[in-house]
Parts: structure tokens; sequence; C-alpha cells
């Protein structure tokens, strides 16, 4: 016992003699020595990722500018989704649909400011999959602006821990377009097999069956023609991201002013523009 370092000192115990060996000191040292020989328990992938998102932050999400729900409101869905007006809120709508027999999941989150909305996205469907996180499944996102540059490399870090899942991003407005940051993470993101793509008229309609409340609308359908020419310009500017060549889209706001956007294709971009959705 001695060569493993325990304390054999003696105490009187009770109306012992003196020399019982001091039994608290021994069970002390003992658990010493296997805690020098217990491996530490490793976190899981999952967990790992888990907790990097929330390295720093709080866990009060009301604290963090965030919020959430089943379903959003009409007014909240038509003014935040405009592609023409610039919004400083952004909202994330999201679906996972699983391989086999069941019910649809679908929520969407509202971020005010702070900490963007797609890390409150990727702790959510962490809360959903991971007792079973390679589990297959798809899940489908409608966002009002679309992910900066550093919020791709979370994506992508989140979706390599789950090769069996694969992500569709739509969205309405290109966030800080011009940014070499945000235009490298929508390419990383297209590397790493996520499909983005410009929200279409029939994309709008999806989202206004699938997440905007019954009981706030005022029609079954959602058809907003007159978000055309935006969506066309955002989808030639998400065309000549994705195709790394220069910005071909120019949006000037001012104060108290509507935006105003303008597009300067050159020859070179002509053509590797035609694929885009035309309008």
């Amino acid at each position: 016992m001695a060569g493993q370092g325990v304390d054999l000192k003696c105490c009187k115990v009770g109306g012992g003699t003196g020399t019982e060996p001091r039994q608290c000191s021994v069970k002390a040292g003992i658990e010493t020595e296997r805690e020098k020989h217990t491996p530490v328990k490793q976190d899981t992938a999952w967990e790992a990722v888990l907790k990097a998102m929330a390295t720093g932050r709080k866990r009060d999400y009301v604290s963090r500018g965030i919020a959430q729900g089943w379903k959003i409101g009409q007014k909240a869905f038509v003014k935040n989704y405009d592609p023409s007006v610039l919004s400083s809120v952004t909202y994330l709508l999201y679906e996972i649909k699983w391989n086999y027999r069941r019910r649809c999941w679908q929520r969407w989150i509202r971020c005010a400011g702070g900490e963007h909305a797609e890390i409150y996205f990727l702790e959510d469907v962490y809360k959903k999959l991971r007792y079973d996180p390679f589990v297959h499944c798809s899940i489908t996102c409608y966002m009002s602006w679309s992910p900066c540059g550093d919020c791709c490399l979370k994506i992508i870090d989140f979706l390599e821990k789950m090769p069996n899942l694969s992500l569709v991003i739509y969205v309405a407005r290109l966030y800080w377009h011009k940014e070499e940051n945000n235009r490298q993470g929508l390419r990383d993101l297209e590397y790493f097999r996520v499909s983005i793509q410009v929200m279409d008229l029939p994309d709008y309609n999806d989202c206004w069956r699938t997440f905007v409340d019954d009981e706030d609308k005022y029609e079954d359908d959602y058809w907003p023609r007159h978000f055309a020419p935006w969506i066309m310009l955002y989808s030639l500017e998400l065309q000549s991201i994705l195709q790394d060549i220069p910005s071909c889209l120019k949006i000037s706001s001012g104060m108290n002013q509507p935006p105003v956007f303008s597009l300067r294709v050159d020859k070179k971009q002509k053509k590797a523009l035609a694929s885009a959705n035309p309008y």
C-alpha cells in the first residue's frame, strides 16, 4: 500500500488501541490513485459541436435577442421576406423531413440583433436529432437573409458530424453580398453539398402554406408577383457569387429612403449569368 502513496498514519478510532489504520485516509488515497488511471470521458462529436457553439453565450435566448415558435404571423412573414426591403431582423424558417413515415418538424426563428439566427438553428437541430445523429433526413431552410461567411463555416462543421443529413437553403436576400468573406462562405456551402437558391414565387407560396399561422392568413395562397424584379436581381447576383465572378448588383440606400437596386453586367458576366432565373 505504501508503494501506492496510501496514507497509513494511525489514529484512535472508538475504543481501539490507537494503532488502527486511518480508514478515511486510506480510502481517499485509493480514490486518488483511481482518478489518476481512469480515462477522462471524452465528449462525443455532437456534444463537442454543441459546446463549441455555446461557448461564451448566455443560455437565456431572450437575452440573446432570439425568439422562436411553431407558426409565424402573416404580417411578420410578408414584412420580413419582402426582398425589396432591407430589414434589420433575420427570420429563419425550417422543416425537417425523415426518410420514413414520420411527421415533419417545422419551426421559425427570429434574431433581432447580436447572435445570428443560424446559431440557434444549429442548436435547435441538435436537440431534435441528438439521440439519433446518423438518421437519414433532409432540412429545408427559408431565410430572410443569406448566412454570413462565419455562419457558413459553422454550418459546414455541423454537417460534417451529420453525414446522412441533406440541407437546402432558400434566401430572400443576400447578406452583404459584396463582402468576399460572405461570398466565399456561400461557395463553400455549395461545395459541401448544400443547395443555395433565391426564393422564387412557388417558394413564397410553400412557406405561406407551411409556416404561416392559419388564423392570420387573409387567403389560402400567396403569390407576390411584384417581387419578381428583386428575385431576378438577387438570383443574378447569387450566380455571380457561386461562379466566382465580380459582383453585378449594387444596392444604394439613404436615410428614410427606399433602397435603389441597379445591375451592372459586362460581356464576361453575361455568359456566366445566362443560367440565372429569367424574368
